[in-house]
């Protein structure tokens, strides 16, 4: 009897480790396979992305497939989420592009490049004050790598953005914020000198943009605004000096050019340039007067006879006749009958280009001479 029971239990045994034998191959198998399958998904999934990112820039809507595709095989990949959004955005999908966005966003509202792409779909939907709100989360958020420059760029996109939509002084608010976090890099300045002029913030824009051109003298941008805003400015000398310098160094536009050819004019003409003998502010008068007889000739052309403009013209024409006869010893003994002279050219070139066509070059001159009377004399 304890023979048979003894017998039993080790029969049990047996057949219990035959069992367990024949489970962990078992187990061994199904882990195996299991390990495959998710290790075949991984793969798939990475190689549909790798084909999302080479489709992004040409193809968007077909990345937007690669990247969903790549998802359904590896779901928690975050990267291709955040790749899925921005192929949306570029196919022109906002509403998917968001919601993509705000999904990612909720999990982790701290990132930085999470709230840049929701920035620029607010932005290309058109909803400024969210993408200034999401521009200044991008700015202030997280970076896995490159954060003070993924930074800086996010706030030169914000500023673009102001000033498209006409909010200069909130543009500059940004860029002067951005200044003393540029590198030491003269086409970095250089932007944000263009951006600050635009801006209308003259000052800090000229002092940037000489820094650049400090780092690089053969810098024909930096140059040419710089020369621009000393040209708004009536800084004629500087300007003449810059913007031969960015001819130098690379073309000039025709209106950059054309404020070349006046700053060279303007010194030339003007009659209260310090320094000036008497004969020689004397013969400005007189090129000044020759410059606007010039002019009035022209609009005399163009005016019809009838006109009420042609009788302002024809009086202006009696007194330049008068003018004329003024012989160079009566102006240089009496400097009223210059100012007399200079007034009645200044009239004259006051005259509407369109009444009498586009002014030449000493044209051009003469007016911003006259303009830079104007404040002393009202």
């Amino acid at each position: 009897m304890i023979r048979s029971a003894s017998t039993l239990l080790r029969n049990r045994r047996l057949v219990l480790a035959v069992l367990l034998a024949g489970l962990v191959p078992a187990f061994a198998a199904t882990h195996l396979v299991v390990s495959q399958y998710k290790e075949q998904r991984l793969q798939l999934a990475a190689e549909w992305s790798d084909r999302g990112t080479r489709d992004l820039a040409a193809r968007p809507q077909a990345a937007a497939i690669d990247f969903q595709t790549a998802l359904s095989y590896g779901p928690d990949r975050v990267m291709d989420r955040l790749h899925l959004a921005q192929a949306l955005a570029a196919a022109r999908r906002p509403a998917e592009a968001q919601a993509e966005l705000l999904t990612l966003w909720t999990e982790t509202p701290g990132d930085g490049e999470v709230n840049l792409e929701l920035a620029r779909v607010a932005a290309t939907s058109g909803n400024l004050p969210d993408a200034v709100r999401y521009y200044h989360a991008a700015i202030d958020g997280a970076w896995s790598t490159g954060a003070r420059a993924a930074r800086r760029e996010a706030r030169l996109e914000l500023a673009r953005l102001l000033l498209a939509g006409g909010q200069r002084l909130a543009a500059q608010s940004e860029l002067i914020a951005l200044i003393d976090d540029l590198p030491p890099d003269a086409k970095a300045m250089t932007e944000v000198g263009g951006l600050l002029a635009d801006a209308g913030a003259d000052n800090r824009a000229l002092t940037l943009l000489h820094s650049a051109l400090a780092l690089d003298p053969a810098n024909a941008t930096a140059a040419r605004l710089a020369g621009r805003i000393a040209y708004r400015s009536g800084d004629y000398h500087d300007a003449r000096t810059l913007l031969t310098s960015a001819q130098a160094h690379g073309s000039l536009d025709p209106e950059t050019a054309m404020m070349l050819s006046v700053s060279n004019r303007v010194p030339a003409l003007d009659p209260s340039a310090r320094g000036l003998g008497t004969r020689a502010r004397v013969q400005r008068v007189l090129a000044a007067l020759a410059v606007a007889g010039s002019r009035l000739a022209q609009c005399q052309m163009r005016a019809p006879a009838d006109d009420q403009a042609a009788m302002r013209l024809n009086d202006l024409g009696m007194r330049l006749e008068v003018a004329r006869t003024r012989t160079r010893t009566a102006l240089e003994r009496d400097p009223d009958l210059t100012d007399d002279v200079m007034s009645l050219a200044f009239a004259i070139e006051a005259l509407p280009a369109s009444q009498c066509g586009d002014p030449s070059t000493d044209d051009r001159a003469l007016q911003l001479i006259a303009e830079q009377r104007q404040p002393a004399t009202q």
